[in-house]
């Protein structure tokens, strides 16, 4: 009897040994010059992203060598229909920042760049472009946009009333995260239904991002279902076809910081039929924005809001022109030292350069004074200026 309840214990030991060993995370490479019938490793890496993709599971890292990528979905785009967890997300990662290019080639039938409805994904560190409808669009939770350079998408012409964004996120979703993007020259020329961000989810987060020259808006907030929890901090929008900021419908709670809001064609932050309550502004600098730095009640708009302290004097970037545009601050910059310590909240900036912990004041915007500063976001290549 006890030398059979030792080969149970020690068959229950081996199975719980395998269940182990077969639920820990995978790596995936993808490359150019791969094959999808190969293994997937970095010495036989898998051809495309979209079936590295289909052999994913919850804390899979899929690894994007340096190409540019053409694969897609009809109708879909890439589609990353597939759920990990908040402690094991799905992560796909262009190995060198910027260097992985998923180009859509504004095909008919492609639909956006990445088509996102699973849950707890990570997209980090592409080029995305050419997406006819789109650079991202979401359907789903607790994703992660980050590091992403992303232009150039729903530029195609047509008469249609939907919306043409760098991203979208359906008012069905919540605790979706996007940082460090630079979102530029996303839309129809002259299209009002065209913007950098277009997000109507619960509980988002809108951290480092440089909103730029987008058809419409920087970043339109639309309270289809009321917006809840919207928190927006240190980011630069800049020269944008409308306002930098709008919101429209049902809104409550929603926090804009440190951010700089400049030389945008209408309003700093604009309203339209915008209900609620919630809306803190402070430790702007808003400037430059013709119309005026703030439009809280433009048609029947009648949210509660809280406006503390508005910095309106030049941001003086390092260029503040729209051909060149560099928003790395000057020495001169009001921005230095004068913002919110938002630490608690996150701790970098768009270098991924520290910021101060504690009490100690930010610079206001994506840039820490001093990081980087003789570099543009705007790369040499690979960007088409309207």
């Amino acid at each position: 009897m006890r030398i059979i309840t030792s080969i149970i214990k020690s068959l229950i030991l081996s199975v719980g040994l395998f269940s182990l060993i077969t639920a820990q995370a995978v790596d995936y490479y993808v490359s150019t010059t791969g094959n999808d019938s190969n293994a997937g490793s970095l010495s036989q890496p898998f051809k495309t992203i979209t079936y590295a993709y289909s052999r994913a599971s919850a804390g899979t890292i899929i690894h994007v060598l340096p190409g540019t990528y053409y694969d897609y979905q009809i109708g879909w785009g890439i589609h990353l229909g597939k759920s990990g967890t908040a402690s094991s997300p799905i992560i796909l990662k262009s190995e060198q920042n910027g260097k992985a290019i998923i180009d859509g080639k504004n095909a008919s039938d492609r639909n956006q760049g990445f088509y996102i409805d699973g849950d707890y994904n990570v997209v980090d560190g592409f080029e995305i472009t050419g997406g006819p409808h789109g650079g991202i669009s979401i359907w789903s939770n607790g994703n992660k946009i980050i590091n992403n350079n992303i232009h150039h998408n729903g530029t195609p012409a047509s008469t249609s009333t939907l919306g043409q964004d760098g991203i979208y996120s359906s008012e069905t979703t919540s605790d979706n995260y996007y940082a460090n993007n630079f979102i530029h020259d996303n839309g129809r020329i002259g299209s009002n239904f065209d913007h950098g961000l277009y997000l109507c989810g619960n509980n988002e987060t809108i951290i480092n991002n440089i909103l730029f020259r987008n058809a419409a808006y920087g970043l339109h907030i639309a309270g289809y279902d009321t917006v809840n929890s919207m928190r927006i901090y240190n980011n630069v929008i800049s020269y944008n076809g409308k306002s930098g900021i709008i919101l429209w419908m049902a809104v409550s709670g929603v926090d804009i910081k440190n951010n700089i809001i400049y030389n945008n064609a209408k309003y700093g932050i604009d309203s339209f039929d915008a209900h609620g309550s919630g809306v803190v502004v402070d430790k702007n600098i808003v400037f430059g924005n013709p119309l005026g730095n703030y439009n809280f009640t433009r048609d029947g708009s009648d949210y509660s809001y809280t406006l503390g302290i508005t910095i309106s004097s030049d941001p003086r970037f390092v260029d503040n022109s729209s051909a060149t545009f560099n928003p790395h601050l000057s020495s001169t910059s009001p921005a230095i030292k004068s913002g919110l310590n938002l630490s608690s909240i996150f701790t970098t900036d768009f270098d991924g350069i520290g910021r101060p912990s504690g009490i100690l004041p930010w610079d206001i915007g994506v840039y820490n004074y001093g990081s980087g500063i003789s570099t543009s976001p705007l790369p040499p290549t690979n960007i088409r200026l309207l």
